[in-house]
């Protein structure tokens, strides 16, 4: 691997946006790669970890505005590339790193307002980026069969965070970067090492989030079951390595000020009251697939909201995340003995 050089492509066709799934190489079709001299002037941002090649795709000359403010950056990243940067592991950050801080990792089970959080702290002068395919080296199946190759894996995306903040974030105001709920499943090997402590986890109670999913993807009871449970178990994980803020989608949509200024005094950040009340007033997935619930996402929920809520009963997984929730006096999901309106 030593010597590999940089190399860069020219996008000959325009990439086909799909906000529901994780990027991959085979998404940008480019000309032939020729070596380059590394990259100056304008960060690139860091877009996809190619295990296979041992490489990471960059994007340059994106607008870094837009960037930050976009509902999903792996998304606008995609779409806006007119070239890529393929570059080796072994030769370290390609963006040259004057920012040394390691990000606020917004965790959640998804489907619970955290990209309308990242509509309200882009508002608010908050910088960061929502969904950059992070930690897809630490959910691969690589990662989970190859015990040798995780400390590789590990420096990789450890390469990709600090690019990325060293792309898009500054030396005065904390860095919040919301994730994918997928990349629950990575918060260990994710903030193994960093210096910063502080994290958020976001969620919404098991009935309502449960509908949501369920009428916007083709998932099965169980999915559903499991996926809230494991996201709480990634919450439990949190508070015992280091602080831990908790928002529940509920509070966020009822009280949104008081919300805020809890957030605020967590990042030791201000944040205006119009900049809340004008993130409210949007779409926070306005424009995106994700906008809008099918005819046919409403009747597969139909069909299938007895059993979830039957599976969510017998299965052990209410017991489990009432646990979760009751152990840091947090607000209980449905739990044993309350009703379920699925």
């Amino acid at each position: 691997m030593l010597g590999r050089r940089i190399l860069a492509a020219q996008i000959i066709r325009e990439t086909a946006a799909d906000t529901t799934r994780m990027s991959t190489p085979g998404d940008f079709a480019t000309g032939p790669f020729r070596g380059t001299a590394k990259a100056q002037g304008t960060p690139a941002f860091p877009c996809i970890i190619d295990i296979a090649r041992g490489r990471t795709l960059y994007v340059p000359d994106l607008d870094a505005k837009k960037l930050r403010e976009a509902p999903f950056a792996n998304v606008y990243a995609r779409t806006q590339a007119k070239s890529v940067l393929s570059v080796p592991w072994e030769a370290g950050p390609l963006n040259r790193p004057s920012i040394q801080a390691d990000p606020i990792y917004v965790f959640s089970s998804g489907r619970c307002g955290s990209t309308l959080l990242h509509n309200i702290l882009t508002r608010a002068g908050v910088p960061g980026v929502s969904e950059p395919d992070i930690a897809t080296a630490l959910i691969s199946p690589a990662y989970g069969k190859y015990p040798l190759l995780r400390p590789l894996l590990r420096r990789a995306t450890r390469i990709y965070v600090r690019d990325l903040v060293s792309a898009l974030g500054d030396n005065h105001s904390p860095f919040v970067v919301k994730l994918r709920s997928q990349f629950c499943r990575a918060a260990e090997p994710l903030l193994k090492g960093a210096r910063e402590r502080r994290t958020i986890f976001m969620t919404r109670d098991f009935e309502s989030w449960s509908r949501s999913v369920g009428q916007m993807f083709r998932v099965s009871p169980a999915y559903l079951v499991q996926e809230y449970r494991r996201s709480l178990n990634c919450y439990a994980y949190l508070r015992q390595a280091g602080n831990c803020h908790f928002l529940r989608y509920e509070d966020l949509i009822a009280q949104p000020h008081r919300e805020m200024i809890r957030l605020s005094a967590f990042l030791g950040q201000d944040m205006a009251a119009d900049a809340i009340d004008d993130a409210m007033a949007v779409g926070s997935q306005k424009g995106t697939r994700l906008e809008r619930v099918s005819e046919q996402g409403l009747a597969r929920w139909e069909a299938m909201k007895d059993e979830v809520g039957d599976l969510w009963a017998t299965s052990g997984a209410a017991d489990f995340c009432a646990r979760i929730m009751s152990q840091n006096g947090q607000p209980q999901p449905d739990g044993p003995g309350q009703s379920q309106n699925f």
